[in-house]
């Protein structure tokens, strides 16, 4: 099963890179995440977590970065019941100050036909909330540096 949401947001791609990157704050901005942690550098192997609004409070979805191309993409994978969920995630040049952001999802195994079921149609929904957030967090941190990152 697989699915992508995508969106053109304002800002520069170093601003908004950095922004993605920075995997130990995603939850300070993103709408949907209740906490997160992530050890280590943005880098393929890294290992990070995260809680999702709605779900108990030990309960933390583990995920291993898998690739990097630097202000381009990076991908992520994360253990699921009987598969796994893959997500890459794409930056590009949209024109003068502005950025295509998308994630491109696949989940291998039994669980996709589940997820479908229940968690999809959110999913792909609070993504564009996340677009959105990535916009203006990357946007206060370039104010705040007085530079693109």
């Amino acid at each position: 099963m697989a699915f992508r949401e995508s969106a053109t947001i304002s800002g520069d791609l170093a601003s908004i890179w950095h922004t993605s990157t920075d995997a130990g704050s995603w939850s300070e901005w993103d709408p949907h995440l209740l906490d997160c942690g992530f050890d280590g550098p943005f880098a393929p192997g890294s290992k990070g977590w995260t809680r999702l609004e709605g779900t108990p409070s030990k309960a933390r979805g583990p995920f291993t970065v898998t690739a990097v191309d630097p202000e381009r993409s990076f991908s992520t994978e994360s253990p699921m019941p009987f598969g796994k969920m893959c997500i890459d995630y794409g930056f590009e040049p949209a024109g003068s100050g502005r950025v295509e952001v998308s994630r491109d999802v696949r989940l291998h195994g039994a669980f996709g036909p589940v997820f479908r079921l229940f968690w999809m149609k959110s999913m792909r929904r609070d993504m564009h909330h996340t677009f959105a957030a990535l916009e203006r967090e990357a946007r206060r941190r370039a104010a705040e540096t007085g530079s693109s990152r």
